[in-house]
């Protein structure tokens, strides 16, 4: 027979699993589920088992919806190798003492490897020469530290069993080994426990008190948005102990505030996340709890790295650190997936409002510093004495312009982009309800209810008018005063430039555009046209994909708080109004210009660059890295 007994049968060890995560009566399709998996394993003569194989299968086993209400996603053998390996956890380190969890451990990619990897430091530090050479003693020794010192934590009691039957296979030349002599050996049951990870710090389970903590902790957290997180979850996330479930917080910086709780001071994480940490505004809880708790070890961009992507990820290890000075004299290692690395002090973070801007070389922070350091952003000018600025969205509604009527209600509302449910009585809605807004002509019985509804742009171009109804109860408009005289923001670039116009006629436009109005400003010439040159301009391009994201290569979306953090030179001297006055004229020009003129079009646009880099005091030398930067893209 051997094969160790076809692996100490495979139904003993399902259903000591079984009874050990309480799964009995067993639901049919669970346990179908996992014979499956066992059936589908090859046999084994002792050879180093593909620790992709399980996790494979139980991908496949997992429909794409499953995934997305799991938020989760199978990390690649790669992906591992490289976060246990940045974290010094390898053969040849001093890991056998130390403990090591992962708290979304899925079918167990980070555990398995953990679990050979302190296998093979053992055998190591016993140095014979072959498995025949090994005492039982000394095998049992080996299973009973990888028992002790690796931990693993999932909701899902799927994962668990599978988890469990990974390390089982991992360690099966063990087992083998010891079945010679101990005819009635039983495979152990390992750390890994069926719970909610978040009750950690409510219940303890004995892991979390001071003298227990973990010296690494692992993980590809699952990506869930609030919205998509359940109320059962949210309810246990926000009355708990946590410091960052404020606010349109994701699920994995949960884990990250959880799994940096977990580690005793100098310990280690290893996570692979969404860039999106990097500098979306949302995050900046996250990004303030990391730098105010942890030496900020190494930022990788890896790019996306699931066979499925739904985001771009990183790489990121910490190093728990108690001690401020420490922490802020901690140089980060940065890496692009298509670059060298470099580093930057953790202490520069809080000029950068704590944004992880990995991409940025001492030409780059030079130029963003000097811009940031020397001109008010335009959330700032409303606190200058004369002016008054305000920029908003438009009316809350998609660019088709469907709406739906709750009869409940007596409302419209925009379309629900899930399920049919009014999103103020939650009661379900009927598709007979649904109606269009927006039109391209204006229906003759209902001319006083239509407004005109600007529905595409260029930079310096009005595309597409349609009309809108202004008269359904339930649809936020905004105040109908901004949408006249206004400069329009596109959210999407054009050719890798921030996209804006200006218009000073009467026209709504949907909430992927911002309305940027002038009430009130003490200085002439710093008008309408003259804010719209400098937003068009290349260096606020530079200065908005250098502050947001160009470790991606694409211009990032444009949200209103990165517009708002913009720095606008205010004209002041005689020769700054100057200068001002000539790029208003520029830009009155490009206003009249066919598009289909590109030759002068971008003539003119030249010349209010380098009127801009004038009023900004650009150095030659920086000039021409931008221009350089931004043709390159």
């Amino acid at each position: 027979m051997n094969e160790f007994n076809i692996f100490l049968k495979k139904e003993q060890i399902l259903n000591q699993l079984v009874e050990h995560y309480n799964l009995k009566p067993i639901n049919d399709r669970l346990l179908t589920f996992i014979e499956d998996i066992l059936i589908k394993l090859p046999d084994f003569s002792g050879q180093d088992i593909d620790n992709d194989l399980i996790g494979t299968l139980y991908q496949q086993k997992i429909n794409q919806e499953e995934k997305k209400v799991l938020g989760e996603f199978y990390t690649p053998r790669d992906v591992v190798d490289y976060i246990l390996n940045a974290l010094d956890y390898t053969t040849s380190n001093n890991i056998e003492n130390k403990k090591i969890i992962d708290i979304s451990c899925g079918s167990g990619s980070f555990l398995i490897q953990s679990a050979r990897t302190l296998t093979n430091r053992l055998l190591k530090k016993l140095n014979l020469n072959s498995w025949d050479s090994y005492n039982l003693e000394e095998l049992n020794r080996i299973i009973n530290t990888i028992q002790k010192n690796i931990y693993g934590i999932d909701i899902n009691p799927i994962a668990c069993i599978l988890c469990q039957i990974n390390i089982h296979f991992t360690l099966f030349p063990l087992y083998q080994r010891i079945s010679e002599s101990e005819i009635d050996f039983k495979a152990p049951i390992f750390r890994i426990f069926c719970k909610n990870a978040f009750s950690l710090i409510k219940e303890g389970m004995g892991l979390i008190k001071h003298d227990n903590l973990f010296d690494f902790v692992v993980g590809n957290p699952p990506y869930l948005f609030i919205r998509d997180i359940s109320s059962e979850q949210r309810f246990i996330i926000e009355n708990s102990n946590f410091i960052t479930n404020k606010g349109q917080y994701d699920y994995y910086q949960i884990f990250i505030e959880l799994g940096i709780k977990l580690l005793k001071n100098q310990g280690k994480l290893g996570y692979i996340v969404p860039d999106s940490i990097l500098a979306l505004s949302n995050r900046l809880i996250i990004r303030k709890y990391i730098y105010n708790t942890t030496k900020i070890k190494e930022i990788y961009y890896t790019g996306p790295k699931f066979d499925d992507p739904v985001v771009s990820n990183i790489i990121l290890i910490l190093e728990k650190e108690n001690n401020n000075l420490e922490r802020k004299k901690n140089a980060i290692r940065t890496k692009l997936s298509d670059r060298l690395e470099n580093q930057i002090l953790q202490k520069i973070l809080e000029k950068w409002d704590f944004k992880f801007l990995i991409h940025l070389n001492d030409i780059d922070i030079s130029i963003i510093e000097h811009l940031n350091n020397n001109f008010p952003k335009l959330k700032d000018l409303n606190k200058k004495e004369g002016f008054k600025i305000s920029i908003c969205r438009g009316v809350e509604l998609a660019k088709t312009g469907e709406i739906i009527y709750c009869n409940r209600c007596k409302m419209y509302f925009p379309v629900p982009k899930k399920h049919l449910l009014c999103p103020k009585c939650k009661s379900k809605l009927k598709r007979e309800n649904l109606e269009k807004i927006i039109r391209d002509e204006i229906p003759d019985d209902k001319k006083e209810d239509f407004k005109s509804f600007l529905y595409s742009i260029n930079r310096y171009q009005i595309k597409n008018n349609k009309y809108i109804d202004v008269s359904k109860k339930g649809i936020n408009y905004k105040d109908l005063n901004i949408y006249k005289d206004r400069i329009i923001i596109r959210q999407l670039s054009q050719n890798n430039l921030i996209c804006a116009t200006y218009d000073t006629n009467f026209s709504l436009t949907s909430q992927s555009f911002y309305n940027l109005k002038i009430h009130q400003s003490p200085i002439r010439e710093f008008n309408h046209y003259y804010i719209l040159g400098l937003i068009n301009s290349k260096l606020l391009s530079f200065c908005f994909i250098k502050s947001f994201g160009s470790y991606k290569k694409l211009f990032p979306r444009i949200l209103i708080e990165k517009i708002k953090a913009l720095p606008l030179k205010t004209p002041e001297s005689p020769e700054e109004r100057k200068i001002a006055i000539e790029i208003i004229e520029h830009v009155k020009e490009l206003l009249e210009l066919n598009e289909k003129n590109q030759r002068k079009i971008g003539d003119i646009q030249d010349k209010i660059d380098s009127l801009v880099f004038d009023l900004y005091q650009i150095s030659n030398d920086h000039r021409e890295y931008i221009l350089n930067f931004m043709d390159k893209l």
